[in-house]
């Protein structure tokens, strides 16, 4: 079975060790999903430099919300 849980960023890193150590529970890698976060932080960081820049520009919302 699998769960997903929302869990207040202060807490979650405390609750997913407390949770490794029950028997029958697997947690994937939670350092890669901090990683993956941190990756994706400093890309949309840069693209909005870029994009302040002139050098890219980004879709308007109205156009995001139309993807939708």
């Amino acid at each position: 079975m699998e769960i997903t849980l929302e869990i207040e960023d202060s807490e979650a890193f405390s609750i997913l060790k407390t949770l490794k150590n029950i028997r029958g529970i697997k947690i994937k890698n939670i350092e890669q999903s901090k990683e993956k976060y941190l990756d994706e932080l400093v890309h949309a960081y840069k693209e909005t430099n870029m994009a302040e820049e002139g050098k890219i520009k980004l879709k308007k919302f109205e156009d995001l919300i139309n993807e939708i």
